[in-house]
């Protein structure tokens, strides 16, 4: 039977098996870690490829760790319906890997102009609106109050505050003086603060939102205000997908080119499988 004996074929596969084993559990992880802890960068930038990458990487995760026990059970049985079975589970996640890697792909390409004008328009009519009666609005409030603190930006452009002045935020907020502002005008939302300084937590609050010699009441000034974010949160969050959609497209790829090689093994067992098993004498009669 050459080099492949069904011995050697029955190694390779319970090796491979507990390699899917493994792989399929980091899907599972990685892709429950980018749909619960980064889904709201979808409700930001108004696109669901991002979430729904994520989602068809958990599921083919779980395929994976099914297929490696059914694996593992043909190869112990030598059972070619069950092989038969698991050749077939294994296309079906191959093309589930590369439709995750695909998705992914076309959403990091996608990545620009509409971006940005999604961005705008969610902090012009959604952002702090009606938040207590409307479920969407609150969604994307605490979208955007995510999205600010871990990357440490305001609004979407560079020194771009005054998008917040022209928001439904911005009118409920300051609901006196939104035409004509006064030392108590709130210019950006507390998400637009740097988390640390010098002074107590009021302090720094007021110095962020009201600062009366700077910006965000004077974006054009030149003096600098600590405590306020300048980078906008387009290129920030662009960048951010762009590092964590690699993963996706490198996992959607890469696991299905290795899951041919357990296509492979097991097509070999099969043919194997239609000879008979001579057993190797281990003591001269």
């Amino acid at each position: 039977m050459g080099l492949l004996s069904r011995g050697k074929l029955r190694i390779y596969l319970a090796i491979i098996n507990i390699l899917f084993f493994v792989l399929g559990g980091v899907c599972v992880g990685l892709g429950a870690w980018q749909a619960v802890d980064k889904i709201f960068i979808s409700d930001v930038i108004g696109s669901d490829l991002y979430s729904t990458a994520a989602y068809l990487l958990i599921f083919a995760g779980c395929v994976l760790v099914i297929i490696s026990c059914v694996g593992c059970v043909g190869t112990v049985m030598q059972n070619r319906p069950i092989l038969i079975l698991y050749m077939m589970t294994i296309i079906l996640t191959i093309i589930l890997m590369v439709a995750a890697g695909a998705v992914a792909a076309s959403f990091q390409s996608k990545v620009g102009s509409n971006m940005i004008n999604n961005m705008k328009n969610t902090i012009l009519y959604n952002y702090g609106n009606n938040v207590e009666s409307n479920a969407e609005n609150k969604r994307i409030t605490n979208s955007w109050d995510n999205l600010q603190r871990m990357l440490d930006c305001c609004a979407v452009e560079n020194r771009g505050w005054e998008l917040y002045r022209r928001s439904e935020w911005f009118k409920q907020i300051n609901p006196h003086n939104y035409i004509s502002f006064d030392q108590n005008t709130i210019f950006v939302p507390a998400s637009c603060c740097v988390h640390q300084g010098p002074y107590s937590t009021d302090d720094w609050l007021r110095k962020c939102q009201r600062n009366p010699y700077g910006p965000p009441r004077y974006p054009q000034e030149v003096s600098e205000n600590q405590a306020l974010a300048y980078s906008g949160c387009s290129e920030a969050a662009k960048m951010f997908i762009q590092n964590n959609i690699g993963s996706l497209i490198g996992l959607g790829f890469g696991f299905g080119l290795t899951l041919i090689f357990g296509v492979l093994f097991a097509f070999l067992l099969y043919r194997n499988l239609r000879e008979p098993f001579v057993p190797v004498s281990t003591r001269e009669h």
